[in-house]
């Protein structure tokens, strides 16, 4: 009988753990956005690039009041998806012009500074530009990166492995 009692209450003790999980899962969105942007942004962070590359351009054709913020990382998410699959060519306009909203953000005061997550995407940049034949571009943007105070170690290391193997292609 004492048994019977202690898996109940575990039964009902991991029940309710894991309806509070789902709870605090629903209640993260960080970014005020429209539902479809969430779903593609949840999409981006399970690593389903195929999803985020098929859903992201609609979900850049809606309009809100609020968008600064969720149209920044839906731009720098799809850049980075189609870089995943090896679509580098399409994915240097999207980053570009994530990383450009992302820094009007903070210039404005609208988000805090990331700098490693800027570094990355900068970074990310860096690389779909050298693998679309524009190294000189490549090395502007990991140069850029390389001078973004507070990133990383681990990124700065990987930022100067890449300007070094840039260097060496010539």
């Amino acid at each position: 009988m004492g048994i019977a009692i202690t898996i109940l209450i575990a039964i009902a003790a991991g029940g309710l753990w894991a309806l509070a999980l789902r709870g605090l899962r629903r209640r993260r969105s960080v970014i005020p956005a429209p539902r479809e942007v969430h779903r593609v942004l949840r999409a981006y962070t399970a690593g389903r690039w195929d999803t985020v590359i098929e859903d992201a351009p609609g979900c850049l054709d809606l309009r809100s009041s609020d968008d600064a913020q969720w149209r920044a990382a839906l731009e720098l998410a799809l850049g980075h998806a189609l870089v995943q699959r090896d679509r580098n060519a399409e994915a240097v306009g999207h980053l570009e012009i994530g990383l450009a909203r992302q820094a009007a953000l903070h210039s404005t005061g609208g988000t805090p500074p990331a700098p490693t997550a800027e570094a990355k995407m900068r970074h990310m940049l860096g690389y779909a530009l050298a693998a679309t034949g524009r190294p000189a571009d490549a090395r502007r943007e990991y140069d850029r990166a390389l001078a973004i105070a507070g990133i990383d170690d681990e990124v700065r290391r990987r930022l100067t492995a890449a300007v070094a193997a840039l260097d060496e292609t010539g």
